[in-house]
């Protein structure tokens, strides 16, 4: 009786209006999920962040640790010779390995360490490793990067002195004159 008095137009009002409130009320549910959603996952990109800067830093005093036992000097330097005793232990070379470390080559390792000094300090010691852990390719790119370092200053030095002694021009040349140079060098 009273329903059949209401206008049809409120009864669309009010699906209308319901739908509205229910669409709102999904929106702020979903909105409110969403947030929390997110707030874990920056949450866990900071926790991976912490947990990484904490391996670093027992990494680091694993290595500190390693640097000491190999300094029976206690003076804070190592040798080229310590280092290749130690690596040639067996039990040195496998801990080393559980550290993500491969070592092959002492005397590489050591001149990939060494500021040119003959000894190893911590901190080259700890800089020097941490460049070298993962896979034999990563020791080996940073073996080679020394060695073209050292080449490159050997090469720089052979050519100063050759300039100095008057064999090689000190000014350089245009390129077809540099190409008359070595072909009248290899006439002669």
């Amino acid at each position: 009786p009273v329903l059949e008095k209401v206008s049809h137009l409120y009864v669309l009002f009010f699906v209308i209006y319901i739908t509205i409130i229910v669409f709102a009320v999904i929106r702020v549910i979903s909105a409110i999920f969403l947030k929390d959603t997110l707030d874990a996952a920056n949450n866990d990109a900071e926790q991976a962040v912490v947990e990484r800067l904490q391996k670093k830093k027992q990494y680091v005093e694993k290595l500190e640790a390693i640097f000491n036992a190999m300094d029976k000097t206690q003076d804070g330097m190592i040798t080229e010779e310590r280092l290749s005793e130690m690596l040639s232990n067996p039990v040195v070379l496998t801990y080393f390995q559980t550290l993500d470390i491969d070592v092959h080559e002492s005397a590489a390792l050591f001149h990939l360490m060494d500021n040119g000094d003959g000894e190893v300090t911590l901190e080259e010691f700890v800089g020097g490793i941490m460049r070298c852990k993962g896979q034999a390719r990563a020791i080996d790119q940073v073996a080679m990067r020394a060695d073209l370092k050292t080449l490159d200053t050997k090469i720089s030095k052979i050519s100063r002195a050759l300039r100095h002694a008057g064999i090689v021009p000190k000014t350089p040349m245009a390129k077809g004159r540099r190409k008359e140079t070595k072909e009248t060098v290899l006439d002669t």
